[in-house]
């Protein structure tokens, strides 16, 4: 098993990274149940396992990058801004401010 890892140095970056994704998920778990919000790094983890499995011979397992919770939130986050529903929403509460 070590020879495996001797062999292949790049796949404990990338494992490493998983445990990341996993600890982060698991994280994020806890703080909705607990209602105590705890912070996690987010993206950390799947750039980990990216660069860890474009490096090695096993580039096509660098999908599992998207393992990681923060890259759907990134694009979310980036997609939304730009949703015609978002922007009636802001409005009505910017309204609502000024009165």
């Amino acid at each position: 098993m070590g020879d495996f890892f001797i062999k292949n140095p790049t796949l404990i970056v990338a494992l490493i990274g998983l445990l990341f994704s996993v600890l982060n998920f698991v994280n994020l778990l806890q703080s909705r149940k607990r209602d105590h919000f705890v912070s996690g790094i987010p993206l950390f983890g799947g750039l980990l396992i990216l660069i860890g499995f474009l490096l090695s011979h096993h580039k096509w397992w660098a999908l599992l990058c998207f393992t990681d919770y923060s890259w759907w939130a990134l694009a979310w986050a980036l997609i939304s801004e730009f949703l015609p529903q978002k922007r009636k929403e802001e409005n009505k509460d910017d309204e609502d401010i000024q009165r």
